[in-house]
């Protein structure tokens, strides 16, 4: 995916998943949905690169869990790149995570080759 844009409370969708290691974690690319199917403990990396958000002076963006709440990342730089990450702890299964623009602005991704990133890891019990 390359430029484009992402309306404010849609989420981002990664179109090509690199590596899929765990059988507890699936993500459908039409709804940028990742469901995790065991609990336990997920770390989720991410970073966009944005272009802009139209008036707004900040983008920012959540990781959202089971549909709500979650943990945002923020940055007052509307160019560049936005990371965010979270230790996501799964008590009830299906859950879901999904990365979701809350700027309250459409958000324009940056024209380069790729224009965003998540890994989710499951935390390996000691």
């Amino acid at each position: 995916m390359e430029g484009g844009s992402v309306a404010n409370g849609a989420p981002v969708l990664f179109n090509t998943v690199l590596n899929d290691q765990s059988l507890n974690i699936s993500y459908n690319p039409a709804t940028g949905v990742a469901t995790i199917v065991a609990e336990g403990n997920y770390f989720v990396t991410w970073w966009i690169a944005t272009d802009g958000a139209g008036p707004s002076t900040f983008v920012d963006f959540t990781l959202q869990i089971n549909g709500s709440g979650g943990v945002s990342a923020s940055s007052p730089i509307v160019t560049g790149q936005l990371n965010g990450s979270a230790l996501v702890t799964v008590g009830a299964i299906p859950a879901t995570l999904q990365l979701v623009n809350t700027t309250g602005q459409t958000v324009f991704y940056a024209t380069t080759p790729v224009v965003a990133n998540i890994v989710i890891l499951e935390v390996a019990a000691p």
